[in-house]
């Protein structure tokens, strides 16, 4: 079967398609109802590959080893079948490959179909996510060249190829570029939470705070059917708060928009949360208990290896409130994961352990010691991914202590 944008499906359904695309659209939109229309095709047709390795990203996407056997068990059923087209047997081999934390060689895989199918929305996205856990905006931008060019305006998903241009473009420093194309992007979407998010960046980057909070607020009532990536604004919001120095009401906005979430156990939330906490700690704003809440969750996932960027944050309340058990338990992991021959274990090596020891350090009585130790990797640190809004935190970190 084929779908409006001329891609082929292993499928004899017809409404699986239409099913697919509509999984596909959530997705994109961040919407709580992506998983629930895939797992509604599954149900029509249990062993539509694309459908199968749609559900492994997804699961892949939420960065927790505990999914790792419902992956196995997506890729296992898409490996047996013998009818695979070209796409469906590329899509299988980036998936084994992320499956194995081999990260910069998925996300060549997936680069490598967008090449050759540059309407694959699927790939598009997923590699998109990949860079952005990888090297950053400039691959971002690359992974995208042969869509912009290929996409008309009137293909479906276009506005969201758009939202993710700008976030591209924003990451790479081209801020006008990036909000224009991020506002070309909502005209079509309104509900495109990732185009809002990298108009919101561009006026994080340019200090814009009087600018982002109404403009946040104004997209709110957009996203009532969002996922958890809802929340992820709302910390944005607090962190143009703490650009125009109203501390008291980025707390508030913790306590009402980011507390909730954490009972999810996913881990965005938790970056936003102690992320959030130890730059209002360094603006002067005692957080009180807030830090409890976030200890008991990193107990049970400081030994995650799925991404360093989401370990560093889960060291971070433990180190604040001097749990010496968890610290070390942490700490140890980053030795362990550094001698990995995964992608992750060599970002790791690079720079995760030291950036792990010294952050445990500036929490501690160790300030000057820790902020010397980060110091020698500063430059290394956007191997991490996330942001550059995400990552400035560390340099806070140094300029507040040194």
């Amino acid at each position: 079967m084929r779908d409006e944008l001329g891609l082929d499906y292993t499928t004899d359904n017809p409404d699986c398609v239409q099913l697919f695309c509509e999984a596909l659209e959530h997705y994109l939109a961040s919407s709580v109802q992506v998983m629930p229309t895939l797992e509604k095709l599954i149900e029509q047709d249990p062993a539509m590959p694309m459908a199968l390795l749609f559900r492994a990203y997804l699961l892949k996407l939420a960065a927790d080893p505990r999914f790792r056997g419902p992956i196995n068990k997506c890729f296992e059923a898409v490996a047996a079948r013998p009818d695979l087209n070209d796409r469906e047997q590329r899509h299988l081999k980036a998936l084994s490959l992320w499956q194995a934390d081999q990260m910069v060689d998925a996300v060549a895989v997936f680069d490598g179909i967008n090449l050759d199918y540059p309407k694959d929305m699927l790939a598009l996205r997923v590699a998109h996510y990949l860079h952005f856990y990888g090297s950053g905006g400039q691959q971002m931008m690359g992974s995208l060249q042969v869509a912009l060019e290929n996409w008309e305006t009137s293909d479906p998903y276009y506005g969201f190829l758009k939202g993710m241009h700008s976030f591209a473009l924003e990451e790479s420093g081209h801020y006008p570029e990036a909000e224009s194309a991020g506002l070309e992007a909502l005209d079509i979407n309104r509900n495109d939470i990732w185009a809002a998010h990298a108009v919101t960046h561009v006026y994080q980057m340019q200090s814009r705070f009087e600018e982002g909070v109404p403009f946040i607020e104004s997209r709110l009532p957009e996203w009532n059917s969002a996922n958890n990536f809802v929340y992820h604004l709302h910390w944005h919001k607090a962190l143009q708060h703490i650009g125009l120095g109203n501390l008291d009401q980025a707390l508030v906005i913790y306590d009402r928009a980011l507390v909730e979430p954490l009972g999810d156990d996913f881990y965005l939330d938790v970056c936003n949360a102690a992320s959030l906490l130890w730059r209002l700690e360094m603006s002067g704003l005692n957080v009180g208990d807030r830090w409890g809440q976030l200890l008991e969750l990193s107990k049970n996932r400081i030994r995650d290896d799925e991404l360093v960027f989401t370990s560093l944050h889960y060291l971070i309340a433990p180190a604040i409130l001097g749990d010496a058990k968890t610290v070390k338990a942490g700490l140890d992991h980053f030795h362990h994961w550094s001698n990995a021959k995964t992608s992750q274990g060599t970002v790791a090596k690079i720079v995760g352990e030291t950036m792990a020891t010294a952050l445990t350090k500036i929490a501690s009585e160790q300030k000057r010691e820790g902020v010397t130790l980060m110091q020698s990797v500063q430059n290394e640190i956007y191997r991490i991914g996330g942001s550059h809004a995400q990552r400035h935190l560390f340099d806070q970190l140094i300029n507040t202590y040194s």
